[in-house]
């Protein structure tokens, strides 16, 4: 907008402003006088609060910290809880002197707010009563520390019961899982794949080495057995002669093919050899036993080579049947161990099993120990006052002031809207105008073949000036005496009572 333009409307809002002085001045008084009395007539609340600290920090707890645990909880959810129960709000309404106290549990739960930040618990509550609003606080803050410390000590010794019962119940746990794994254990003693194998691979040649000592004892049985059958069982014996030379030598010969016998096998050289010379011999005795059996008596008597070859035979058939017994023992011990190498992961994986059921139940109950005693002291904590307990930060304030706008508020906000609001009715007045108030204005809607000739000035004579400056410092005498009315019931109640004014 062209500045002379701009100058020109603000000239007429002043022409406008003049001419309306008096509605200007009756509109400002009632609209500033409007405002102030809504200020005064408005209903008003007052609030009053408390401020509670949860210390969890104190002497004891530091030297506990890590044993004596503290349950960290919502503070503003725990004092909402224990607050709004019927049983604790209808003592707060006792304390703070309602008539009917059961009738005021409702308005208190529906008026009293409780909120938190950390550890700090703010609770508040808006009356009408200023002494009301402060009594509920300052009987809310009483009730509510003693139900707190009360609970507390209650929630720690059912804690402590509970945990208490839970060690019982892992102990007995612990011992059956201990017995469980030990009657396996006393089944199973060596039952890793390792141990298996070494007793597979022992028993193996062992059962080899048994076979091969089998075989000797029965190769030595049947050449021995061999021998007996070409063994007589009894020797003659000439009784009444003297034994001839050939006889002793013949005896002798056989003495000496038993004691070989012991050592050799027939085939043996020295053995082949004496056997032909003792054949020799006998075909000799013989020959002159038969010349002179009618004129001697013979005697038999047992053949020691024969009852020697016994003795080795039953003794080599008794270490024949120990070692088929211990062969067959070792058979059946490597058959079990072959066994066992199948089932050996599953058994393995039963221990594991049974070591881990027990690991697990003894870490949980070591655990369970370490928590009772927690328990325990955080119970002694609680009895002692040491655990957490709510301390008053802010004791509860009385409302001097009542909530929301102030009456300096509804005082500074009358003025300006009796100014405000007529300044710009003249201003939307003078815009929606239609008459033509500037002659620069008027010219810029002319058309342009169409030429301004010339302004005539607005003409204010001598009276009519003179009157309009009286009128402006009566305005003045009057704004300046409703001004300071308007200060002085802006003061409030207590600067009227001091001057000996009520309302």
């Amino acid at each position: 907008m062209d500045p002379t333009n701009i100058r020109e409307f603000l000239h007429a809002c002043l022409v406008e402003l003049l001419r309306y002085r008096y509605i200007v001045l009756g509109a400002f008084v009632l609209l500033s006088a409007g405002v102030l009395t809504a200020g005064y007539m408005m209903p008003k609340n007052y609030t009053s609060r408390v401020i509670l600290y949860a210390d969890v920090t104190n002497i004891i707890g530091g030297l506990l910290e890590g044993q004596a645990e503290i349950t960290n909880i919502d503070r503003s959810k725990e004092a909402r809880d224990t607050i709004f129960t019927d049983r604790i709000l209808r003592a707060v309404a006792i304390d703070a002197g309602f008539a009917d106290p059961d009738k005021a549990v409702a308005t208190l739960r529906s008026k009293m707010k409780i909120s938190a930040n950390g550890d700090y618990v703010n609770i508040s509550y808006t009356s009408s009563d200023r002494d009301q609003s402060f009594n509920v606080i300052d009987a809310v803050t009483r009730n509510f520390l003693s139900e707190t410390t009360r609970k507390k000590r209650e929630e720690s010794q059912s804690a402590f019961e509970f945990i208490d019962a839970q060690v019982v119940k892992y102990k007995q746990q612990l011992e059956a899982a201990e017995s469980a794994l030990k009657d396996f254990s006393a089944q199973n003693i060596d039952i890793t794949e390792a141990s298996v194998a070494e007793r597979v691979t022992r028993y193996k040649d062992a059962i080899q080495v048994l076979r091969l000592e089998i075989q000797d004892n029965e190769s030595r049985l049947a050449s021995y057995e061999a021998e007996l059958r070409s063994e007589p069982e009894f020797l003659e014996i000439e009784t009444e002669r003297a034994p001839s030379f050939q006889e002793r030598q013949l005896e002798g010969f056989e003495q000496q093919l038993a004691d070989l016998r012991l050592t050799y096998l027939d085939t043996h050289p020295d053995i082949i050899s004496l056997k032909d010379q003792i054949a020799a011999l006998e075909a000799k005795v013989a020959a002159d036993r038969s010349a002179q059996q009618g004129e001697r008596n013979v005697t038999q008597v047992e053949n020691p080579a024969f009852t020697s070859l016994k003795e080795l035979i039953s003794a080599e058939r008794a270490d024949l049947r120990a070692r088929q017994n211990r062969l067959s023992n070792t058979e059946r011990l490597l058959q079990a161990e072959l066994s066992n190498a199948e089932t050996v992961a599953e058994k393995q994986a039963t221990y594991k099993e049974l070591t881990r059921d027990y690991d697990v139940t003894k870490d949980v109950y070591e655990d369970m120990l370490q928590r009772r005693e927690s328990a325990r002291l955080s119970m002694t904590l609680d009895i002692e006052g040491q655990g957490v307990s709510y301390k008053v930060h802010e004791p509860a304030s009385y409302p001097l002031q009542s909530d929301g706008l102030q009456l300096t508020h509804f005082a500074a906000i009358g003025p300006v809207l009796g100014l405000m609001l007529p300044l710009g009715l003249i201003v939307v007045m003078v815009l929606l105008d239609p008459r033509v108030r500037s002659a620069s204005y008027m010219e810029d809607q002319l058309p342009s073949h169409v030429p301004m000739i010339t302004a005539i000035p607005m003409y204010d004579s001598m009276v009519s000036e003179v009157a309009s400056r009286r009128s402006l410092i009566l305005i003045g005498l009057l704004l300046v005496l409703y001004l300071s009315i308007y200060g002085l019931f802006s003061a409030g109640t207590s600067a009227l009572q001091a001057l000996g004014l009520s309302i």
